[in-house]
Order: C-alpha cells, then sequence, then structure tokens
C-alpha cells in the first residue's frame, strides 16, 4: 500500500518541479511512479492518464488527484490536488503582486512581449497537435472551423460550444443505441448539421451568467489548461473588462512558464481583479470544481469508460476544443503580433514546436530573449 504522504510530497514535488505544461507532467509522473518508485503499473496508469483527458479540468492536476484517491479515498485525492497547486498558486500571487512593478522595468517589458508572440506558436503548436488524432473526418474538421469562427466573431461563448458538443454527442448516442448503429455518416451528419442548430438556439440566450465567473470554465472546458485560455479570456478580456489583451497574454504566459497548470493563470487574474483574497477564490473557482468531478467518476472508472453515451459526448467535443484553441491562437496573435519580428518569433515558435516538439518553456524563454535582445539594440 501506496502511504498517503508519499502522494502528497510527490504532489508537491511536481507542484514545484512540473514545468513545461500539464501534459509534460504527465509523462513525467509516468516515470516516477510506474518506472522508478513502480508503484503501479503501466496499465494502470494508461487508464488513469486517459480518464485525466477525458474529464474537464487540467490532465496533471486531475491524475494527481485520482492517484490521491486511490491512496486515501477523496480526501486524499483533495490533498494531493492541494500540495499541486499550492505552490504555483503562491508564485502567481507573487506575480500577480510584482506585475506593474515587472512591466516598468526596462528589460522585462520586452521580454513578457516576446514570451507574449511565442506564446501564439504555443497555442498554435498545441491546436495541431490535438487535431492529429482528435479530427477523424470531414465533418469534424468543418464543426472544429465553425467553432472557431464563432468564437474568433464572439457570437457565442465557450460554455455555449461545450455544452452544444456535449448534447449532440449524447443525442448521437442515443439514436445509435435505438438502431441506427450501423448507419455512421448518418451520425456524421447529425453532428454536422447539429451545430449551427444548437449553437443558435444557445447563443440566442447568451448564457452572460455562465462566463462570468470561473466555476463553468473548469467543468466545461476538456482538454487542458491551453484549451481553457479562450473561454478565460472571453469572460475577463472582452466581458467583464477586467483585463486589457496584453496583461492577458501576459498572464497566459505566465501560466506557462511557471510550474503547474496553464490554467493557474487565474489565480494571476483573480488578484489583479481582488488581491489575494480573489486569488484565492479564483483559484478554487477554476480548480474545485473539475477536481470534484474527478473525484465522483473515479469511484466507478470502468463504467465510466464503457458509457456509450459518454464516449459520444466526449467523441463530439474534440473539434469543439480544436475550435476553441485556434480561436485562441487568433485572439492571442490580434493581441500580440503587431510587426514583423512579432510574426517571425510566432512563426518561429510553432516550427520548433511543431518540428522537434520541443518543451513550450523554451520558446516562450526564446521569444522573449529576441525582444530584449532588439530593445537594448535601439
Amino acid at each position: 500500500m501506496i502511504p498517503l504522504g508519499a502522494i502528497v510530497r510527490l504532489a508537491l514535488f511536481y507542484g514545484v518541479a512540473g514545468f513545461g505544461g500539464g501534459f509534460s507532467v504527465l509523462s513525467q509522473l509516468r516515470r516516477r511512479i510506474v518506472e522508478q518508485n513502480k508503484w503501479i503499473t503501466a496499465e494502470d496508469f494508461l487508464v488513469l492518464a486517459e480518464l485525466s483527458k477525458s474529464l474537464p479540468g487540467t490532465p496533471a492536476t486531475t491524475l494527481i488527484a485520482l492517484l490521491g484517491q486511490r491512496v486515501g479515498g477523496v480526501r486524499g485525492g483533495a490533498l494531493a490536488a492541494f500540495a499541486f497547486l499550492l505552490p504555483s498558486t503562491a508564485l502567481m500571487i507573487a506575480c500577480g503582486a510584482a506585475y506593474s512593478t515587472m512591466r516598468q522595468t526596462t528589460w522585462l517589458a520586452p521580454f513578457f512581449d516576446g514570451m507574449a508572440c511565442a506564446m501564439v506558436g504555443v497555442v498554435a503548436a498545441t491546436t495541431i497537435d490535438l487535431a492529429r488524432s482528435a479530427l477523424r473526418n470531414r465533418f469534424d474538421v468543418l464543426a472544429a472551423l465553425a467553432c472557431a469562427a464563432l468564437l474568433a466573431l464572439h457570437v457565442v461563448s465557450e460554455p455555449v460550444i461545450a455544452f452544444a458538443a456535449v448534447a449532440i454527442g449524447a443525442l448521437r448516442a442515443i439514436i445509435g443505441d435505438r438502431g441506427a448503429k450501423n448507419d455512421e455518416p448518418k451520425s456524421e451528419r447529425l453532428h454536422a448539421i447539429g451545430w449551427p442548430v444548437v449553437l443558435g438556439v444557445a447563443g440566442a440566450g447568451a448564457l452572460a451568467g455562465l462566463v462570468r465567473v470561473f466555476v463553468p470554465i473548469g467543468v466545461l472546458t476538456f482538454g487542458g489548461g491551453l484549451a481553457m485560455v479562450p473561454a478565460i479570456e472571453h469572460t475577463v478580456v472582452i466581458q467583464e473588462r477586467w483585463l486589457d489583451a496584453k496583461t492577458f497574454a501576459d498572464a497566459v504566459a505566465l501560466g506557462q512558464i511557471t510550474p503547474g497548470p496553464v490554467a493557474i493563470c487565474a489565480t494571476f487574474i483573480g488578484y489583479r481583479v481582488s488581491g489575494v483574497v480573489g486569488a484565492l477564490v479564483a483559484t478554487f473557482a477554476m480548480f474545485a470544481p473539475a477536481i470534484a468531478v474527478a473525484l465522483a467518476v473515479g469511484h466507478s472508472v470502468d463504467r465510466f469508460r464503457r458509457s456509450r453515451v459518454v464516449e459520444s459526448a466526449l467523441r463530439a467535443l474534440a473539434p469543439a476544443v480544436i475550435g476553441m484553441l485556434l480561436a485562441a491562437t487568433i485572439s492571442l496573435g490580434r493581441a500580440s503580433v503587431h510587426d514583423a519580428l512579432a510574426a517571425i518569433v510566432a512563426v518561429l515558435a510553432l516550427g520548433v514546436l511543431v518540428r522537434f516538439r520541443a518543451s513550450p518553456l523554451w520558446t516562450l524563454v526564446g521569444g522573449g530573449i529576441v525582444f530584449v535582445v532588439r530593445a537594448l539594440a535601439v
């Protein structure tokens, strides 16, 4: 039996040393708990990893919570998740407190600008990487492009997109179970036709209340921290106007270069809005509901994975996630890329990540250095 204290210490360690985003942390965790410590088998880890990717929230946080739950139940899962998020939360609060000073520092301002440009390439690379496995046919591609267009034009919000995807996927499964199982082309046509119908109806209501808080973002967003970026931006930049586009891009870059999940940028945003209390509230709202969902599902992993309705809902959600990421790429590009050098940095970051699969951390730092060099040369 693995001691709960060992899981909590492991979570705390990766909360400090877990650079590179959620999926990078998953890889590091696999090496540590499967190959080195041999706490669980490779097959068991794969089950937990796939489940963490299928649930809302950030995969690394969810996996840590599920590991803690295996050892200490709900209490163990909550403690493990808390330990993982604690270091990055404290660091982001410090960044929020020092942000104005940092922005006024001669060389830090261009460093942030360079990171923001590189972030455009990082999000674009993530979009391409996920699209390769998530988009299986032309209907998926059309659905992803439609979602991206609707989001980029601010016709609907991200929670509406997520809700529509889940509803369409569940409906497809129900129809399939009632006798259309062998008519896959019809099911795919329903997918393509259903998107504009459901989005049009849902968009009319605007669902403004859902995007005014972090809870629906944490619960309804799948695909990891970067997939949350467009939803967070829509709320804090466009609707609430808590941050301008440049500060938001900085928040995302800080979330990427600090340990822990990228969605920890919610802590920075909360601090900018309402100090330390705001930072803690935003962090809790972003992560706690998704962790609660993960712990609830963790009690019946096999039933969850075998559910045809769940499988179909997640399948329909994949193009929506790609569309959200594509919209985020466009939005970040508008805010950050204003000259030739900025465009070059963004394209180079994309090329490096697609070609060499390097850590996003290095491309962000590299973009910052390029802008610092230009500033010093002027």
